[in-house]
């Protein structure tokens, strides 16, 4: 369990990164301070939800898992946050319907790398002896 906690907690923190650049580079300069107060849980929800995952479910269908988890987290940043309105100031209804779609897509790319991150932590050999 602990193995899916790291793994998990890993990607995200690697995503979080990337994606921070990405917004302070292309975002005008707003007020950004809840995206980043977010932002730093973001690791440690990724790790309670791997260790949520069922058992039949590790490591093979762990994307499916993490693609819910990206349906949950545009549901949460796009009706609850308001997310594109904190960041571009409007609040188009067209992006709100994109972000659905394509967050649990990009959840599922990035947690292929969680099962495969998984994967290299539970196949490790001992190479010391």
């Amino acid at each position: 369990m602990v193995r899916r906690f790291v793994a998990a907690s890993a990607v995200a923190s690697i995503a979080i990164a990337g994606g921070a650049a990405v917004l302070l580079l292309a975002a005008p300069p707003v007020n950004l301070y809840a995206v980043t107060a977010v932002w730093c849980f973001v690791p440690l929800a990724w790790g309670i939800w791997a260790m949520l995952a069922p058992v039949a479910w590790v490591p093979q269908r762990l994307p499916l898992w993490g693609a819910l988890l990206g349906l949950v987290a545009a549901l949460l940043l796009v009706f609850v946050l308001r997310l594109p309105q904190m960041v571009l100031g409007q609040d188009p209804p067209t992006l709100r319907w994109l972000a659905l779609a394509v967050a649990p897509l990009v959840y599922y790319g990035l947690w292929l790398l969680v099962a495969a991150l998984y994967r290299s932590l539970t196949d490790r050999r001992d190479d010391a002896t």
